[in-house]
């Protein structure tokens, strides 16, 4: 079998590391392995101490923290003391198992009997893309392996080419967190096909700098070399569910009507008022670099920038719209957004990108940008801002981005060895 630490062996020769969680043994007796969705465990029983359980096999969140279930008692192992948001929703769903069907369509791309099997499953949106990332390494690597994916049916736009098999799982994101039976049962049905398998790790945070997006989305990312040439645009990711807030005040303001359930009827004050940040951010920017062109994305109703700015956000997400946005990123010098999983792709298409980060995001930092260089041009091309940044910040950032853009190539990228 290869040998490869970003691979965990499954088929014919089982992973066999980690102690038994009980005692602390290595004899053990090495079971079938279990699929319930997010996880991939595997049935263990320790011979020193009779204890059987479920361990986690290291892909994933479980590459840092693997878990173990205890059979006979459902007592949770955490020897790595992994976050509760890591075992809450697995010692929940273990306990409470679901037998409902759940849809899983097999697409075979070329036939295999050497595979590796990339589970991306996860409750989370930007999880889910993370661990998509990581089909790019298990193609090119590992030529000689067909890649399985295990993928949300909502990602099946993003498949890129070069996967063997694709296993498209009908399910919700916020249903993801369960324990499904019928997945583990879709799988089992599955391994028997093949003589010889892998789980690939599925890193949370995969190295972006040498991933080719196009391969996922089709369409090819702002390129750096026109960055002085190309039309000047800014994309603005303006989300309805995660907004940039003027103020403190502001923020305090909108969590209190969520916790008295007024967020849907007054909510909407909030909404028009981030309008009007990017409104006045675009002003500013434009009073200085005229000609600078805009397009707002995101989850939202359209309207109120009027005719000179392109507003394609949309309540209803399809291929289509997806693909809209995509394009939009890549016509962008700078995408300007909040944190979170909704900087992925477009930091993945554009030359640089202008974040909003508040405060309790510090230590997740970076995670949801998809960096694509390797040097000092990280640093330009990336800046992170207040939470409660103003229009004027957002501004200056913008700008210098385009006016000091040549002084900084030049010395970073010419003027050197």
């Amino acid at each position: 079998m290869v040998q490869d630490r970003h691979l965990v062996p499954l088929k014919p020769q089982p992973f066999a590391e980690f102690p038994c969680p009980a005692c602390g043994g290595t004899e053990l007796t090495l079971g079938a392995s279990v699929w319930p969705g997010v996880h991939v465990m595997q049935q263990r029983s320790c011979t020193g101490c009779g204890h059987r359980y479920l361990q986690d096999l290291p892909v994933g969140f479980a590459v840092d923290n693997p878990m173990a279930i205890g059979l006979a008692d459902g007592l949770l192992h955490n020897p790595t003391k992994g976050e509760p948001w890591i075992h809450d929703p697995l010692i929940r769903s273990f306990k409470a198992q679901q037998d409902k069907e759940v849809k899983v369509e097999r697409i075979v791309h070329k036939a295999c009997d050497r595979v590796i099997i990339l589970n991306t499953l996860d409750f989370l949106y930007g999880h889910v893309l993370l661990k998509l990332y990581n089909a790019q390494h298990y193609i090119d690597k590992h030529p000689d392996l067909g890649l399985v994916i295990i993928l949300p049916r909502m990602f099946q736009w993003l498949i890129p080419d070069g996967v063997a098999e694709v296993w498209l799982v009908d399910q919700r994101l916020g249903e993801a967190h369960g324990w499904y039976n019928a997945i583990d049962r879709f799988v089992q049905e599955q391994l028997p096909r093949y003589a010889e398998v892998y789980v690939g790790k599925g890193y949370a945070h995969p190295e972006f700098a040498d991933m080719d997006i196009t391969r996922f989305t089709k369409v090819r990312p702002f390129a750096l070399e026109h960055y002085l040439t190309a039309p000047k645009h800014i994309t603005f990711i303006a989300r309805q569910d995660r907004l940039w807030f003027a103020t403190p005040a502001a923020k305090f303001g909108y969590r209190a009507l969520n916790k008295l359930g007024l967020k849907t009827s007054l909510g909407r004050w909030y909404i028009h008022a981030q309008d009007r940040l990017i409104k006045r951010s675009m002003a500013r920017i434009s009073a200085a670099i005229p000609g600078v062109t805009y397009s707002v994305v995101g989850l939202g109703e359209a309207g109120g920038f009027g005719p000179e700015v392109k507003d394609l956000r949309t309540m209803k997400m399809d291929k289509a719209t997806e693909f809209a946005w995509c394009e939009s990123y890549a016509l962008s010098q700078i995408v300007v957004g909040v944190h979170g999983s909704n900087m992925l792709l477009p930091t993945a298409h554009a030359a640089g990108c202008i974040e909003v980060l508040p405060y309790d995001r510090y230590g997740n930092i970076v995670q949801d940008v998809s960096v694509r260089y390797h040097d000092r041009m990280q640093l330009f091309l990336y800046r992170f801002v207040d939470e409660f940044a103003s229009p004027r910040t957002i501004a200056r950032h913008a700008i210098s981005m385009f006016t000091d853009y040549a002084v900084y190539h030049r010395d970073n990228r010419e003027n050197i060895f």
